[in-house]
């Protein structure tokens, strides 16, 4: 059983939840059927057994005490015990006999087949910790996390000497975001196994460890200290370096970068300010320090003087203008982003600080204001700002104008000429896209991301062979096999070979399928095409039966007799079957957006695809 959240990829050694059991030979020389051996494993407690249990005679006792051991040679001796054959070994040993497929139906994430034979293990061997923890494996297969967190601790309850179960309520706990339970969890899993890897795993995630990599490379040279012995370690370098100004900024950055040594990394910031007073990464390093330590006065006295000092670096007057704001200083704050934009009145985070801007902003004020700025101090930046508030607004006359001033002041700039192809698309003033931004696209002397861009205006205006022609020049050559791989992609999604669903799955926050997606037949649930759990992204592949030229593929996410209702997600659509075939291939992503991917294909020949929204799908 792996009790672990296998989400994780972690290795532990775990109540056997779901583990195989394998039919051991007895030796044909014994004399003796079975003997009584007092067990020290948790593994009897597990199954609700006392931990004086018979045990083969041809088996040393001392595998007995192990951690798990193996539960065929208990059975075995079970099956010799003759007229002491009594409960609760009797009840136990019939309800092995549903383990095996227990251990099938939650390999395949099949909650409905699971708790129909947990039903029956429980019927008759109840009230185990086996049955509450594998209870709670179906809640949480079914995305009922609270209903799996108690059963789990209820099990933890029941045997609270088994550390994988707390391992599984640490693992829950921290993926929705409940620090202090998942560390009460952790905790208590290595006070029972100190060197239990998932706990200190776990115990990192949340920072109440250090882990550190002796080679980075390798996770097997892993060590974990708890924050005072590394803070010890770290004080011991410093004190190394005391002298060397280079590596005290880089230790003290790093250090405020982890979080786990804070006061240290200031205190090496402090060191190598003092060794080099006017250096620029110094003294910005030292005002953030201060800034993040909740100290703005002596954040301000760092920064301050740097700023007199190098009065042309508008990055000084930037962080003025943060500590500024922090102190609740707004006039003064007003001052600095004043010096810094009249020295690059193209800060893009400046200019939407000075000017309030939010995310959705569409307030013709503000346009109005930031198109002034723009045309006073020759800033594109604002004009673009301006551009993007008419854009929201829907106001595509001026989205234009602004953009069209911007790039009249920089044509060079690649994201003046991104915002500008786009603002143009929304407009649908295709002359100047051919006469302006084509050529400039030609030039070569942009990024691949203009090509890219450019050819989704021209999709999104419906001027589909044109954009294709865009990206299959642009990903010729010599070009990144990430940014070629896309082009692909988005190549077979405008020609019809590749489709995406309409809805997003349910993924839980930490990226994987809360619940399996499933195909649906005329009969009901079919089979798991992406299981509950399966950290995304996450592919399968699978026949269908072709019944005509056309053919929909159904899903639905959760299965059907569960704790909560499938939630019916839609078909794809394949068309250009041939009649003759029986099958065809198809291909389904999982994306960590919660989009899917579809494909398929026909003794190698790739099909037409599309996607049918709940209503449209075949009935």
């Amino acid at each position: 059983m792996r009790l672990g959240d296998p989400r994780q990829g972690r290795q532990n050694r775990n109540p056997p939840a779901h583990r195989r059991l394998n039919p051991l030979p007895m030796s044909d020389t014994l004399t003796t059927p079975f003997r009584w051996v007092d067990s020290t494993s948790w593994e009897p407690g597990f199954f609700g057994l006392p931990n004086r249990i018979p045990w083969p005679p041809d088996v040393d006792p001392a595998v007995a005490n192990s951690d798990p051991f193996e539960v065929e040679h208990l059975l075995r001796a079970i099956g010799t015990m003759g007229a002491e054959l009594t409960d609760p070994w009797s009840s136990f040993a019939r309800a092995a006999e549903h383990l095996d497929d227990l251990a099938d139906a939650i390999e395949d994430a099949d909650a409905p087949e699971a708790a129909e034979l947990l039903a029956r293990f429980e019927e008759i061997h109840p009230d185990t910790a086996f049955g509450l923890f594998h209870r709670g494996t179906v809640a949480r297969m079914e995305g009922r996390e609270d209903d799996a967190i108690g059963l789990f601790r209820a099990a933890a309850e029941k045997t609270p000497n088994i550390s994988a179960i707390w391992n599984n309520l640490g693992v829950m706990h921290a993926m929705r975001g409940q620090r202090d339970e998942a560390l009460a969890a952790f905790q208590k899993a290595l006070a029972l196994s100190p060197n239990d890897r998932t706990a200190l795993e776990g115990l990192a995630q949340l920072r109440a460890v250090v882990k550190l990599l002796r080679d980075p490379n390798d996770e097997s040279t892993a060590a974990f200290v708890d924050r005072p012995t590394f803070a010890k370690m770290v004080a011991q370098q410093l004190q190394q370096v005391a002298d060397d100004p280079d590596k005290l900024l880089a230790q003290g950055e790093h250090l405020l970068q982890q979080g786990f040594a804070p006061e240290l990394g200031l205190q090496a910031l402090q060191r190598a300010h003092q060794l080099r007073p006017t250096d620029r990464r110094t003294v910005f390093g030292l005002t953030a320090a201060y800034r993040l330590a909740g100290q703005p006065d002596q954040a301000r006295a760092t920064i301050e003087p740097y700023t007199r000092q190098v009065p042309q670096d508008p990055e000084g007057f930037f962080h003025l203008a943060q500590i500024c704001n922090a102190a609740g200083d707004t006039a003064a704050e007003a001052q600095a982003l004043d010096t810094l934009l009249t020295l690059d009145p193209n800060a893009q985070a400046p200019l939407g600080i000075r000017f309030g801007l939010t995310q959705n902003d569409h307030d013709p004020l503000k346009e109005q204001e930031l198109a002034k700025f723009g045309e006073e101090r020759g800033s594109w930046m604002a004009l673009i700002l301006a551009s993007n508030i008419a854009r929201k607004r829907g106001d595509k006359p001026f989205a234009v104008k602004w953009a069209e001033r911007a790039h009249e002041i920089a044509p060079d700039s690649e994201d003046v000429l991104l915002h500008y192809t786009a603002a143009l698309g929304e407009a649908r003033a295709f002359e100047k896209l051919v006469s302006i931004i084509k050529p400039q696209i030609d030039s070569g002397k942009f990024t691949r991301r203009v090509d890219w861009n450019y050819a989704q205006v021209l999709q999104g205006m419906g001027l589909t062979n044109d954009a294709l022609s865009v990206l299959r020049k642009a990903m010729a050559g010599d070009v990144p096999a990430e940014f070629k791989a896309s082009c692909a992609l988005m190549i077979d999604a405008w020609i019809g070979l590749v489709a995406g669903s309409g809805v997003p799955l349910e993924v839980h926050a930490s990226g994987f399928l809360q619940r399996p997606v499933v195909l649906v037949t005329d009969d009901g649930d079919g089979g798991y095409v992406l299981k509950a759990g399966a950290r995304l992204p996450s592919e399968s592949t699978f026949p269908w039966k072709a019944t005509g030229s056309e053919v929909q593929v159904p899903l639905q996410q959760g299965q059907s007799g569960g704790g909560a209702e499938p939630r019916i997600l839609g078909a794809f659509v394949v068309r250009g079957v041939q009649p003759t075939a029986k099958t065809i291939d198809c291909h389904l992503v999982g994306l960590p957006d919660g989009m899917l991917h579809f494909r398929a294909s026909q003794a190698g020949r790739r099909l037409q695809v599309g996607w049918a929204p709940v209503g449209l799908q075949q009935r």
